[in-house]
């Protein structure tokens, strides 16, 4: 049986009562009930073992974001669980045992060649000599035997590869599916932060010009708080929902959609302008502006969505924090507006 959460560490008693009174202190100065996952992740933070995790909710408070039980049920869901990479690991494990019957195969086939080949010798050898009728027949009957039993070791390769190739093909196709999730947001299903760093790095590698622009979008549904306080986080969850169909259906297939964190969305645009960027953010912020909410089980409706937008484009010698560092400082300029960076730098 799998573990749940491998990446943990099993502390010396001095040091786990340390982490163990820090993770208290963490939880409580946020408000937020020591239940079991919120403590690990406060017990994880404090121990400082996970800088992944250490930096994404630093980044999270810097902003001036709060931290809740919902918020952190979430992030334990992307650094703790890990059982995807598990099954994928499962299913590498198969396709290593595969590759391993089709090896016996062939060795098995080899085998029988090299079997066949020596009758073959054995037999043109006794034809040299003064061969009877009755010599005659026998080689026949050596030679019939002989390759009967190559066909049939050879149909049953067949067979096998064919078996293999089979289940090769349904792995691959399992494993690819797994991978995908992966790189999914478990609630919106646009990329995580991790696949978004990957894309975003590697398309920053192949670096930008006029002709082949790069540009960001940030987008941060403004004060999402009050949907979780006034209505629950079942109804806050469905808020991110629709921002995050509405992120998907609004860009090209080309460009990747992916949820930052928490209320927060990152757009990247290659082969766009910061102008042009600022233009699909224009029809982004208004299809969200459009979006209906009604509570199934009064009727209610709830109050619009708006977002607040940056925009940045890629420059010679930029990184990818820097990239959604100047995105993000445009969006913090008000609520329910898009702002570039070029307007950043004016003012």
């Amino acid at each position: 049986m799998s573990e749940l959460m491998p990446c943990f560490h099993i502390d010396l008693p001095d040091k786990a009562q340390q982490h163990h009174a820090a993770a208290l202190d963490f939880l409580g100065r946020h408000g937020i009930s020591p239940n079991p996952i919120c403590y690990a992740i406060a017990y994880e933070y404090d121990a400082g073992r996970k800088p992944e995790l250490n930096l994404e909710i630093e980044s999270h408070l810097d902003r001036g974001r709060e931290l809740d039980a919902h918020y952190l049920r979430e992030f334990f869901d992307t650094h703790f669980m890990g059982q995807t990479d598990e099954k994928v690991g499962e299913h590498i494990a198969d396709l290593h045992n595969l590759l391993y019957k089709v090896l016996e195969g062939v060795s098995g086939a080899c085998s029988g060649a090299a079997d066949f080949g020596k009758v073959l010798e054995a037999q043109t050898e006794e034809l040299k000599g003064d061969v009877d009728m009755a010599g005659l027949k026998a080689i026949a009957g050596n030679l019939l035997t002989a390759t009967k039993k190559a066909i049939s070791s050879n149909q049953s390769m067949r067979d096998q590869l064919e078996s293999v190739e089979k289940d090769t093909s349904e792995l691959k196709d399992q494993v690819k599916q797994l991978q995908d999730q992966a790189n999914r947001d478990s609630l919106t299903g646009l990329y995580n932060r991790s696949a978004l760093s990957q894309r975003l790095d590697s398309m920053i590698e192949g670096g930008a010009s006029e002709e082949a622009p790069l540009s960001l979008l940030m987008v941060d549904i403004d004060h999402f708080k009050r949907f979780n306080d006034n209505f629950g986080h079942l109804i806050g969850d469905e808020v991110i929902r629709r921002v995050s169909m509405a992120l998907q259906q609004g860009v090209r297939d080309v460009d990747v959609a992916a949820r930052f964190g928490g209320e927060e969305f990152t757009v990247v645009l290659p082969g766009t302008s910061l102008d042009e960027a600022m233009e699909v953010a224009q029809k982004l912020h208004e299809a969200i502006s459009k979006l209906v909410l009604v509570r199934r089980s009064t009727k209610e409706k709830l109050p619009g969505i708006t977002v607040s937008m940056g925009a940045s484009c890629l420059h010679q010698g930029d990184s990818r924090e820097s990239l959604i560092e100047r995105a993000d400082q445009a969006k913090e300029s008000g609520r329910n507006c898009i702002v570039s960076e070029a307007e950043t730098l004016v003012h």
